[in-house]
């Protein structure tokens, strides 16, 4: 049965169609199908160019996977492995993953192998652009990675969670690549994809996200931060009410700052806060249909590239899609 590109909508998505409209539309339309061996060549470079990440990205992917197994295991054996052991996986699987895109054996072996991710997949945005990456770089990316996961096992949320039932926790699955939690409002699919679910002592139905926001207060790329974070939390509140059917009352959001010694920030959820959080899903469907064939969703054909203006900053030597955008040494480009 083939795939079909659905509309969908996220907190990430719609903030990628406010940053660069363009940039936009070779994510999501431009790359479709671009696995395909029959695909055209810009559409196969997209595809390529999308799956690259940054290093403050894939730190933060790194952590979240590492955190993962963690509670994986914890919920599996009853207790928590052995910190150490954990910290010597990391700093292995960093390097794995860090060879892995420095050869550029992400352009010869797939991503997905029986359904699961390839563990060591990694493309960074340095190597397929042929970028030098300074030796103390990629060591200060190792060193905040290890301290993020260390920081898991000093955070107070562990003190929560040795009395909760792990049989009730709910872990994202990273190995399986893709969201852990969707569902369908007014024809479009929205993602969530929480981090962590747990059932409370007290019966509190409660949320975690984990942050990797460096010390010195910088805004990592992709890191949601201020205001765009409790929006993000809230969305997850809306999925808990509206979707599981917990009442709002007994919801709790934890946001959790791994690169912060584990620090953790609660929020509580108000019943006339579910509408609002709900008003701003369909806001944000209402704009990403604009560019689209008659508002279509169920369709979901793109209006004709020129309708996704791009921007002209700093930030844009740094985009995934610089080749097929404005590399004008490049034989592959979109006008």
């Amino acid at each position: 049965m083939p795939l079909i590109n659905r509309f969908g909508w996220s907190l990430s998505r719609e903030a990628m169609f406010d940053e660069c409209k363009r940039r936009y539309y070779f994510h999501y339309y431009l790359s479709w199908g671009g696995w395909n061996n029959d695909a055209s060549e810009i559409a196969r470079e997209s595809f390529k160019l999308k799956r690259l990440v940054s290093l403050p990205l894939w730190r933060g992917q790194l952590v979240h996977y590492v955190v993962s197994k963690i509670l994986q295991s914890t919920k599996r054996r009853g207790k928590l492995p052995d910190r150490r052991d954990v910290l010597r996986y990391t700093e292995e699987h960093f390097n794995r993953q860090f060879e892995f895109s420095r050869t550029k054996r992400y352009l010869t072996e797939p991503k997905k192998r029986n359904g699961k991710l390839n563990r060591d997949w990694l493309a960074l945005f340095e190597h397929e652009y042929n970028i030098e990456l300074p030796s103390e770089k990629v060591s200060a990316t190792l060193a905040e990675t290890t301290a993020a996961v260390d920081g898991f096992y000093h955070s107070p949320i562990l003190e929560i969670l040795r009395e909760t039932e792990t049989s009730k926790w709910i872990i994202e699955d990273i190995d399986i690549g893709s969201f852990s939690q969707s569902f369908d409002f007014e024809g479009a699919l929205i993602h969530v994809k929480t981090d962590f679910i747990f059932r409370g002592s007290d019966g509190t139905f409660n949320i975690v996200d984990w942050k990797t926001h460096r010390r010195d207060g910088a805004n990592d790329e992709k890191e949601q931060g201020g205001g765009a974070s409790e929006i993000q939390l809230g969305v997850y509140a809306y999925y808990a009410s509206k979707v599981l059917g917990e009442e709002p009352d007994n919801i709790r959001l934890y946001e959790v700052n791994l690169l912060d010694g584990g620090s953790i920030e609660q929020y509580r959820v108000e019943e006339n806060s579910i509408s609002v959080f709900e008003s701003y899903i369909r806001n944000g469907i209402d704009k990403l249909s604009r560019v689209l064939e008659g508002h279509d969703i169920e369709a979901n054909l793109p209006l004709p590239p020129e309708n996704f203006p791009k921007i002209d900053n700093h930030n844009c030597r740094y985009c995934n899609f610089f080749r097929i955008c404005k590399d004008t040494s490049s034989n592959i480009r979109l006008q």
